[in-house]
């Protein structure tokens, strides 16, 4: 493993050495021109993404969870990823997990020295896993102590596992997918939470969206799974209806409740003129699948 002076997060910069004498306008071209190199990382790192859609995918439809863990930013990222898919794609809370090293307040509050407790990532990893679910670890720098032992522990558990980081040489010995992103130094030698960062949220990104894809959470690029529980998420449920079926903004509305607020369940309600119940019913056959409920003849 390279020294800690020769990880690639940690090393200096040398287009930003002048950066505290940047005007602010130069600082936001320095910035952007840095965050390219994110996007440039992520598409590099596109077949072994693949890979770890098709694994979320399998393991969802399996029945099992798909837990991130990590510490700091890279924790924090795996927190925010797990929570978004519940109101966006209708995922239940227990089937995408976001762990933290520190627990729940360090999301809030950094808990640095959280990351290096190794038994504790066994624990926390311990009190989640089970055999079939997959553990996608988060360290910008791959050598973070918690994340490399919950990883450990999660393969012993029968997980499967990967991990995301910005170290080619990191520690991989317990992990299934290696998904390497190589954002280079950062901006401000060290502070992974810039490029680093952002390339492991659209990462995560492409993860969770093409497995929700997969299992039939997306129809076309269409979130039908949204959760309407705000006056905006409503809406757009509205708008999916209207899109989807072609009626007005009343009728839109009226299936929207006619079908228990599901997108799917309406639209399959108005095409194939059946009750919610038969509707829902058609959708569990087809394992929550719009297109192939469309088409049963």
């Amino acid at each position: 493993m390279k020294k800690a002076s020769l990880i690639p997060t940690e090393s200096p910069n040398p287009r930003t050495t002048q950066l505290d004498k940047a005007s602010p306008r130069q600082m936001a071209r320095l910035f952007n021109a840095e965050d390219f190199n994110a996007a440039r990382a992520v598409r590099q790192a596109a077949p072994y993404i693949a890979q770890a859609i098709t694994c979320a995918a399998e393991t969802l439809l399996g029945g099992h969870k798909l837990i991130f863990i990590g510490a700091g930013t890279s924790g924090r990222l795996g927190v925010l990823e797990a929570v978004e898919c519940v109101p966006t794609f209708g995922t239940k809370p227990s089937q995408i997990i976001g762990i933290m090293a520190g627990g729940k307040k360090a999301v809030f509050r950094s808990a640095e020295g959280a990351e290096d407790d190794t038994e504790q990532g066994k624990k926390d990893i311990r009190k989640k896993v089970r055999p079939g679910d997959f553990v996608i670890g988060l360290t910008a720098s791959g050598t973070t102590p918690y994340v490399l032992a919950a990883l450990e522990a999660a393969q012993k558990e029968g997980a499967r596992t990967a991990l995301i980081c910005s170290n080619p040489e990191a520690d991989t010995r317990h992990v299934t997918i290696f998904i390497y992103l190589p954002t280079g130094p950062e901006a401000v030698s060290g502070s992974t939470r810039m490029k680093a960062g952002s390339a492991a949220k659209m990462a995560l990104n492409a993860i969770t969206t093409g497995a929700m894809a997969r299992i039939g959470k997306i129809y076309g690029n269409l979130m039908v799974d949204v959760q309407p529980s705000n006056h905006k998420l409503i809406s757009r449920a509205q708008r999916l209806i209207q899109q989807l079926t072609g009626t007005d903004e009343k009728t839109a509305l009226r299936l929207l409740y006619d079908s228990g607020k599901n997108v799917k369940t309406a639209v399959l309600m108005y095409h194939q003129k059946l009750t919610r119940a038969q509707a829902q019913a058609r959708l569990r056959k087809h394992q929550g699948f719009l297109a192939e409920a469309l088409h049963e003849k």
